[in-house]
């Protein structure tokens, strides 16, 4: 072997600590260990931007124009414990790549796992994952709600200030300079999570009031959990402080011994009606933190 057929190495990520700034539902720490966590549960997007700086790394900042990041989750981290991505090298320039999240004091400790592409997604680790649905009459909180269900329609702008200020208190912790200054395509872009938070937006509102009766009557305050996203741009970036629309749609529904869930696709267009930016969304529901399931309950 030459030294010019020496295989590239892997990008780690430096280490970043995750931290929680909610406290509702499973990031509250007496409900999240009632519910079985260790601890205050940080949210899975809050690790999408650990690889952004990695993946222009590989792919160039075309990668905020056509590229997605396709991630499973495995592990919950809590608030105040550290992560780190990791990026392997693809196996031809602009080829998919498999990249996961660790917690660099236990490596083994796997947060997500999944692909990077560039252009085309076809492969990725949410499109080719078995969805594993199942009849929707025998779930008791997403009774009745089927693949090809309607979610409504939002019209949305991703906030630089509020994406400052998450950058500022540590939510947000991979910040790029392209967040806050300026880009190569203008001005300041969303980061991967605030281009995910605006679409899952769709469901929750503006954080005071959440749309889960958009799905099913049948959820009320149930706590969820995210398990899986993928976030793919078409004709990126997404910039912050302008406005877009964003639409969603029913993929599948399914249930695992703790969870019911949901699996939907959401889609954000720009003022031009471009499609930008596509999303799938797996939303966990706590069978154990809702009334539907008096067999699960665990005294307050």
């Amino acid at each position: 072997m030459t030294m010019t057929d020496a295989p590239a190495e892997r990008l780690i990520g430096p280490v970043r600590t995750a931290l929680n700034h909610s406290n509702a539902s499973i990031h509250d720490p007496a409900q999240a260990q009632r519910l079985g966590f260790r601890g205050s549960a940080v949210g899975g997007n809050l690790h999408l931007d650990l690889f952004a700086p990695l993946l222009v790394q590989t792919y160039g900042r075309e990668w905020f124009e056509r590229g997605a990041l396709s991630l499973y989750f495995q592990n919950i981290v809590v608030s105040g414990e550290t992560v780190q991505a990791v990026v392997e090298p693809p196996p031809a320039p602009g080829a998919q790549t498999r990249i996961f999240a660790r917690r660099p004091d236990v490596p083994d400790f796997i947060v997500c796992e999944g692909t990077a592409s560039l252009g085309d997604h076809s492969r990725s680790e949410l499109a080719t994952r078995d969805l594993r649905t199942s009849d929707e009459s025998q779930l008791r909180l997403l009774n009745g709600v089927k693949p090809g269900q309607h979610l409504g329609r939002a019209q949305t702008t991703p906030s630089g200030e509020q994406q400052a200020a998450a950058i500022a208190n540590g939510s947000s912790n991979e910040p790029m300079d392209w967040y806050s200054g300026p880009s190569p395509w203008g001005g300041p872009i969303a980061s991967v999570g605030t281009t995910a938070a605006m679409m899952f937006r769709l469901l929750v509102g503006d954080g005071e009031t959440h749309h889960h009766d958009r799905i099913s009557p049948h959820i009320g305050d149930t706590s969820g959990m995210f398990g899986a996203f993928q976030v793919a741009y078409e004709n990126g970036p997404v910039f912050v402080d302008r406005p877009y629309t964003v639409t969603g749609e029913v993929v599948g529904v399914g249930q695992s011994p703790k969870t019911e869930y949901l699996w939907w696709d959401a889609t954000t267009t720009d003022e031009q009606g471009k499609v930008v930016v596509r999303m799938r969304h797996l939303l966990r529901f706590l069978k154990a933190s809702s009334s539907l399931y008096p067999e699960l309950q665990q005294p307050s």
